[in-house]
């Protein structure tokens, strides 16, 4: 009897595994939105005797806004448009780079930061460091000296974890296992940003019940990026902890 339960046991992880393992394949070799040309983000937004504010945003493609069509759906610039509707005059300087991990932040992209003397950091990152199975103390490491060389600045800043990463163009379970590996990443960098008082947002939490509810408007064609729909999501959750955190530090 217990033979022919092992048995069956063994069939079943047998048989999970091999579904698995057909839909990573498919994960890996479908056809995802092309990389280049990217977008162009940047520029000035909001009133010409606005409060100077140099906003940088750093990341993966989605900070560069990749699925986002144009320039003004990013969310990058959706923010910097709401920041000038408060009375900043933002300079909006983007470094988001399609593929990034934790660890191409803190080499590449961090020493661009410090190098404009910004005033406000987002800092958006962590899926790829989700789906290619990145240790968790390397993020947390890494992530750390992210964020102690952005504070070192003086720059106010806010950092946001993976989104919900059950994309819709993935099958379960393998949809359920790439949400829970997003969970586990969107923690440690929650956890390290928390240890050094510095605000996150609980991107999975508020924005993904709307890619679940909407995916035609909030996906890309690739149903993995955001369309111009998801990353008005993405602005919508971001936006007041990121106003939160900067009228705070400014005392305003």
């Amino acid at each position: 009897m217990v033979r022919k339960v092992l048995s069956r046991i063994g069939l079943v992880l047998g048989s999970v595994a091999i579904l698995l393992g057909f839909e990573v394949y498919l994960a890996y070799t479908r056809e995802y939105l092309p990389t280049s040309p990217a977008l162009e983000l940047g520029g000035t937004f909001g009133p010409p005797d606005g409060r100077p504010l140099t906003f940088v945003v750093l990341g993966d493609s989605t900070a560069a806004g990749l699925g986002a069509g144009s320039p003004e759906h990013a969310y990058a610039t959706v923010l910097s448009e709401r920041l000038g509707e408060r009375g900043w005059r933002v300079e909006l300087i983007a470094h988001g780079i399609s593929g990034a991990r934790v660890k191409d932040v803190l080499v590449d992209q961090a020493p661009l930061a410090e190098a404009v003397d910004a005033d406000l950091v987002f800092v958006g990152i962590g899926a790829n460091d989700a789906t290619h199975l990145t240790t968790l103390g390397s993020i947390r490491k890494n992530m750390a000296l992210v964020i102690d060389r952005l504070l070192a600045t003086g720059a106010t800043v806010v950092v946001a974890g993976p989104p919900d990463m059950r994309a819709h163009a993935w099958l379960e379970p393998l949809r359920s296992i790439v949400g829970w590996r997003g969970r586990q990443v969107a923690a440690a960098i929650g956890d390290v940003a928390a240890e050094r008082g510095v605000p996150v947002v609980p991107l999975a939490e508020l924005a993904g019940p709307y890619f679940a509810s909407n995916p035609e408007d909030a996906y890309a064609s690739d149903d993995f990026h955001p369309g111009p729909g998801g990353y008005r999501a993405w602005a919508d959750a971001i936006f007041p902890v990121l106003l939160l955190a900067l009228e705070g530090e400014r005392g305003i």
